[in-house]
């Protein structure tokens, strides 16, 4: 293209001006001049390109530009104008392709349009590929902390807390105020359960932000005392960040959160229900909205949003893919219904309760769970097929799936629980295997008259939160010290050390077999709980088994306890009571109660 005249230049340095000044309307009008005297100016067909994006006229801008890109292919100016328009239409999908299509025409694309790439990849949740683009981003631009704190960032959306743990980390070390750095360090700590730690960064690093100010902050403060199980010091600091201006669906959740584990069930559900409007996609506001629905005996609609916990990926939730279509409460007259554990033992246990009234609504009725649960469930229920889960593989290398349709044991009380009156009245669902009882009735104490009192206090896993609603053995010491009753291991893991500890400071008895698996071999555990008078037990699977033999149970959890669905008594486990732990107590509050009770218990028995 020959070289404009002294008069186009004029003419473009005055339109120029123009637009400089804030003024496009009176540019617009010597660019279309210019561009009808010289139609294959690009850089005229691309400043009125910028002159429709300044009035919002997006859709009239884009052809300019595409005009521009045709006529100077290796501009890039051209092409980030292009996507700029894509963006204000909202387009990712035209604006991603834009960018591919400029990163394979161009010889040597910037860091900046490979650092939009990445941002805009992640921003419609292609972790994987977005990973990917931020990392060629970062070799373009090493000593850019912007795009290093954002790969960081997306590692922790991707879940790959450790990584981003270490950008984050590099990043500090070479720019300690980084606001963003340290917040989003704080949230990986969070994430990978080291709230503690979370907290202890954001309280040596105060000194750098606006503290009263900064929206931001406060929020991941409040982020991390609600990791660490200090809710109300997180409804205070997320309050802050609200007052501060910070008013979307982060602030709202995390609130209604901590309204939700202080055990304020109805203000956590307004909460909840603001965040889900305000973005009806965040599946984790959802669930937690589901759950504290639930925790007011509103199941119908409890049941629907808390199974969103599929799409929010709960932690530890087991996900499977089938060709057969999901069961949503259609009659099963004819048919074969597979369900299946996805979720821990303890789920499957409660679960155990609604297999007879499918089994009488399907022609075949198969349970697919985790093989230790197998025998004691075939055992219970001679009647429906019961096997080991079986991985997706099995079924396209057996050419077929054997049943009609599936469901996950969590998705089937939407549909056989939805209110309480839909719960049997059956003291127990479960039943052991007598010639065990019998065999292990030959044990002392097991086989003598004073009361057995079955015991666990924890669980083998403390990670997080879980850790607030556990006891350690010598916090049980009162109980442990009454001597009218003989006190009995049922926890499914290893305890010796810490047993052994305790009995060097104090005199206790806590009766144990090292030759009964009570971790792998179900059938003995049930076997052994049947045999107690009472179990004292934290909320993990030891009491969901005692609850499901119908043995009485005293379970003590955290106040939120997903089992009570808003009443006093578990439904699903009617000889358990539950003592709810305050939310702003250390768990060992709990046991002068528990002392006092089994006293009184003990009495009552004469």
């Amino acid at each position: 293209m020959p070289a404009p005249s002294q008069t186009i230049l004029t003419q473009m340095r005055k339109a120029l001006l123009l637009q400089r000044d804030g003024k496009p309307a009176r540019a617009r009008p010597i660019y279309e001049k210019i561009l009808k005297q010289e139609p294959d100016n690009a850089e005229a067909a691309n400043l009125l390109g910028l002159c429709f994006l300044e009035q919002g006229f997006a859709k009239r801008a884009l052809p300019l530009f595409e005009r521009a890109i045709r006529l100077a292919p290796q501009e890039e100016r051209y092409r980030i104008n292009l996507c700029d328009g894509l963006d204000r239409l909202g387009d990712d999908s035209a604006q991603i392709a834009a960018i591919e299509t400029a990163l394979a025409e161009l010889p040597a694309p910037t860091p900046d349009l490979l650092h939009r790439r990445a941002g805009l990849l992640r921003q419609t949740g292609r972790f994987a590929e977005a990973l990917a683009a931020y990392d060629a981003a970062v070799r373009a631009a090493p000593e850019n902390a912007e795009i290093l704190v954002e790969f960081g960032q997306t590692l922790i959306l991707a879940g790959k807390h450790e990584e981003a743990e270490r950008v984050l980390r590099f990043v500090l070390s070479a720019e300690p105020t980084h606001r963003l750095a340290i917040l989003s360090l704080a949230d990986a700590l969070n994430q990978l359960d080291r709230a503690p730690e979370a907290l202890e960064v954001l309280r040596i690093t105060a000194d750098r932000f606006a503290v009263g100010r900064d929206a931001g902050y406060h929020l991941s403060l409040a982020n991390a005392h609600w990791g660490c199980g200090a809710y109300r010091a997180a409804l205070a600091e997320t309050d802050e960040a609200i007052r501060l201006g910070l008013t979307g669906v982060d602030a709202r959740l995390l609130r209604g959160k901590a309204l939700y584990h202080l055990g304020r069930f109805a203000e956590a559900a307004v909460e909840l229900e603001q965040a889900l409007t305000l973005d009806p996609q965040r599946h984790d506001a959802a669930m937690t909205l589901g759950l504290a629905l639930l925790s007011q005996g509103d199941l119908a609609r409890g049941w629907t949003l808390a199974e969103r916990r599929v799409e929010a990926r709960l932690k530890g939730l087991i996900t499977r893919r089938f060709t057969r279509p999901t069961w949503q409460g259609e009659p099963l007259a004819g048919k074969t219904l597979m369900i299946w554990d996805d979720q821990g033992i303890g789920d499957v246990l409660r679960s155990a309760s609604m297999f007879e009234e499918l089994a009488e609504r399907a022609d075949r009725l198969i349970v697919e769970c985790h093989p230790k649960v197998v025998p004691l469930l075939a055992r219970n229920f001679p009647q429906i097929e019961v096997r080991q889960r079986r991985h997706e593989g099995a079924n396209a290398l057996f050419s077929s799936e054997d049943f009609d349709c599936q469901c996950a044991f969590g998705a089937l009380p939407a549909h056989l629980r939805p209110d309480i009156a839909s719960f049997p009245e059956r003291p127990a669902t479960l039943t052991a295997d007598p010639a065990r009882v019998a065999e292990l009735r030959r044990r002392a104490p097991l086989d003598g008259t004073r009361p057995l009192i079955g015991l666990s206090w924890t669980s083998g896993n403390r990670t997080g939160q879980r850790a607030r609603s556990y006891l350690a053995l010598a916090d049980l010491l009162p109980l442990l010290s009454i001597s009218d009753a003989e006190f009995v291991l049922l926890d499914y893991t290893d305890r010796s050390a810490e047993i052994a500890a305790l009995q060097e400071k104090a005199p206790i008895t806590l009766h144990r077999w090292d030759d009964l698996d009570l971790f792998d071999d179900l059938e003995t555990a049930a076997a052994l709980t049947a045999c107690m008078d009472l179990v004292i037990s934290a909320n993990t699977s030891v009491a969901d088994m005692s609850g499901a033999l119908g043995v009485p149970t005293w379970r003590f959890g955290p106040v939120t306890g997903t089992i009570l669905l808003g009443q006093e008594t578990p439904p699903w486990l009617p000889a358990t009571r539950y003592l709810r732990l305050d939310p702003e107590q250390p768990a060992e509050a709990v046991v002068p109660r528990l002392e006092a009770d089994l006293r009184d218990w003990l009495a009552a028995r004469g």
